[in-house]
C-alpha cells in the first residue's frame, strides 16, 4: 500500500494543486480566512472561558506566570488539525464521486491531496502558535518534540478518516453522526480546561477524559509548547506509532471497501 501510494504521489499532489486554487477562490481575502477563523475562536474562547468561568491555565515553562490564551491555541491547533483532516475525508470522497464514475483511479487520491491543503493550513496555525510563544519568551528545545506529536494526530486523523469515509459512501448518515461526536469530544479533550481541573473533582469524568486519544495528542503538545516539559520519550514514540498504525488500518480498510465505491456515490 505505501508502494502505491509513492507511485501515485504526482496524481495526489495534483489534487492538492486544485484545493490549493479552489479553497478560498471567490473570497476577498483568501488565504487569510485560514487565520482569522481559528483566532476568532481563540479570542471568543479565550474571553469566555478565562473571564466568566475563570479558567486558570498551568503555569507557562519559563516560569513566568501563565496564558490561557497560549494554552487554549496549544490545544486549538492540535484540535484543528485532528477535526478539519477527519471532516474533509468525509467530504472530499462525497464530492469527487462524479469523476470517481467516469475515470479509474484510487479513491483515496483526492482525500490525501485535500489533506495536504489542511496541513498547510495548521502549519500557518503553528507559525502563529510560535509567535505568540516567542513574545512570551516561552521557548525550550521540547519543542522539537511537537513534530512528532503532531504528525502522530496527523496520520491518526487521516487513518480514522479513511474508514468513516468508507462508513459515509455507504450510510449518509455517518457524517451528520460524527459532527455530534466531534461536538462532544472536543468537550472531553482538554483543549479548553488542564486535565487537573477535573481530577479530584470528578473521577469518572476524568477517567473518560483519559480514555480519549486526542487527550494523548493534546496533552503532548501542552506539555512540549506551553510547558517545556519532555513528554518521556516512549510516550512520543507510542503517539507516533500509534498514529501510523492507525493509518495503515484505515488506508487497508478504504481500498478493500472501496473496490464498488462509483457504484455507492
Amino acid at each position: 500500500m505505501l508502494t502505491d501510494l509513492y507511485s501515485q504521489r504526482a496524481l495526489i499532489w495534483a489534487f492538492a494543486n486544485r484545493d490549493f486554487a479552489t479553497r478560498y477562490r471567490s473570497s476577498i481575502l483568501g488565504w487569510a480566512w485560514s487565520l482569522i477563523q481559528p483566532l476568532a475562536t481563540l479570542i471568543v474562547f479565550a474571553a469566555v472561558f478565562s473571564v466568566v468561568f475563570r479558567i486558570q491555565a498551568p503555569p507557562l515553562g519559563n516560569g513566568e506566570g501563565s496564558s490561557y490564551a497560549a494554552f487554549l491555541f496549544t490545544g486549538l491547533v492540535t484540535w484543528n488539525l485532528f477535526a478539519g483532516l477527519l471532516n474533509l475525508s468525509m467530504t472530499q470522497l462525497k464530492s469527487n464521486g462524479e469523476l470517481l464514475k467516469k475515470v479509474q483511479f484510487p479513491a483515496w487520491a483526492p482525500i490525501l491531496g485535500a489533506s495536504i491543503v489542511q496541513l498547510v493550513q495548521v502549519l500557518l496555525e503553528l507559525l502563529v502558535l510560535v509567535l505568540m510563544l516567542l513574545f512570551l519568551r516561552n521557548v525550550g528545545w521540547t519543542w522539537i518534540l511537537a513534530i512528532p506529536i503532531l504528525l502522530g494526530t496527523m496520520l491518526f486523523a487521516q487513518g480514522v478518516g479513511l474508514m468513516l469515509s468508507i462508513l459515509n459512501a455507504r450510510f449518509g448518515d455517518v457524517m451528520y453522526i460524527v459532527a455530534v461526536v466531534l461536538g462532544a469530544l472536543y468537550f472531553l479533550t482538554p483543549v479548553l480546561y488542564p486535565v487537573s481541573m477535573i481530577e479530584g473533582q470528578n473521577e469518572l469524568l476524568a477517567w473518560v477524559i483519559r480514555l480519549n486519544p486526542m487527550t494523548w495528542y493534546v496533552e503532548g503538545m501542552h506539555e512540549s509548547m506551553y510547558s517545556l516539559v519532555a513528554p518521556p520519550l516512549w510516550a512520543v514514540a507510542s503517539l507516533l506509532v500509534g498514529g501510523f498504525a492507525v493509518f495503515w488500518i484505515g488506508l487497508a480498510v478504504f481500498d478493500r471497501g472501496s473496490e464498488d465505491i462509483g457504484e455507492l456515490l
